[in-house]
């Protein structure tokens, strides 16, 4: 007996509205999982004892409400731990690596209150925060203004600027909403040649002695992943100073340097300068300078010249 063509068709239309459904739920799957930046395995608060351990990028500094409690390490694992911790009155908390979306955990052990804390008249700006506080123009930050009490009915208005709009750009204002103690905002960054700060200033009402502020600084991509030393030569002597790893291979003559005197390394790279008299000089040691205490590990600071000096000294 032949199927009706009406039959295989619905039959059909069937068949690519499941496929289309399928291929719909696959994407945004996926679109979840490349927005995750932090995952959280653990988060719990007994007391005031606040512990929270997670997955997030390598080596980089990890932020809870806005505020740096620990450092991920080199596989990215963190463990934070912090005492006197106040609970949230949704008992959840936001935290971020310095990535543009933060991660939100709510914590076991905590009781959400079965009404929302009153709003209170007495509200005022406690504190404005930037996370992250470095970045690589044009990322953006998030910037997060706290009240020492739940915002009044109508929201809690706080009046935003920033000091280098060349560097960061605010919105005009933030609203806290009623019943709430924090509200957030996106910090947007100019792509910049040079590094430059920014302070990010939140006011009340036009009264300044209400101010807050929190300060960004903007990179360019390779002074913020490189930082420099460089060799001032001391005396009256000549010797030659190098690195390990190899960067600087300073000849110093008569007190006068040639050859590659200052190099860049990337951030956080440990190095050894070794310097050698000629035969005619004496190596009489370092000058301690700032950053340059122990030549025989200077760890490399972002965007930063660490200056050592050599002193030699003719025979």
């Amino acid at each position: 007996m032949a199927t009706p063509r009406k039959a295989l068709f619905g039959s059909y239309t069937t068949r690519l509205a499941v496929v289309g459904m399928l291929v719909l739920i696959g994407a945004l799957v996926v679109a979840s999982v490349a927005q995750a930046a932090v995952s959280i395995s653990r988060a719990e608060l007994s007391g005031t004892q606040l512990r929270i351990e997670g997955q997030a990028s390598p080596n980089r500094t990890i932020t809870v409400d806005g505020v740096a409690m620990g450092t991920s390490d080199g596989a990215g694992k963190f463990r934070i731990e912090r005492s006197g911790f106040t609970a949230p009155a949704d008992c959840t908390v936001d935290v971020n690596d310095g990535s543009t979306t933060a991660a939100t955990a709510r914590l076991s052990g905590c009781t959400v209150s079965s009404s929302p804390p009153p709003p209170s008249s007495s509200a005022s700006l406690s504190s404005l925060t930037v996370s992250p506080t470095d970045v690589v123009g044009p990322d953006p930050a998030t910037g997060t203004v706290t009240l020492s009490s739940a915002a009044p009915s109508g929201g809690f208005t706080v009046d935003l600027t920033s000091d280098n709009t060349a560097a960061a750009t605010v919105p005009p204002s933030v609203t806290v909403p009623s019943g709430s103690t924090r509200a957030t905002f996106t910090v947007s960054t100019k792509e910049l040649t040079n590094a430059q700060s920014a302070v990010i200033i939140g006011t009340v009402g036009g009264d300044f002695s209400t101010e807050r502020h929190a300060v960004i600084t903007v990179w360019d991509s390779f002074h913020f992943s490189n930082g420099s030393i460089a060799i001032l030569p001391g005396g009256n002597g000549s010797g030659r100073v190098t690195s390990q790893p190899a960067g600087i291979d300073c000849i110093i003559t008569g007190g006068n340097g040639s050859g590659s005197c200052s190099a860049f390394f990337p951030v956080g790279t440990i190095v050894r300068l070794d310097a050698r008299p000629a035969a005619d000089s004496s190596f009489l040691g370092w000058r301690g300078l700032p950053g340059c205490s122990d030549p025989s590990k200077i760890r490399v600071a972002r965007g930063t010249t660490i200056t050592c000096q050599p002193g030699f000294s003719l025979k």
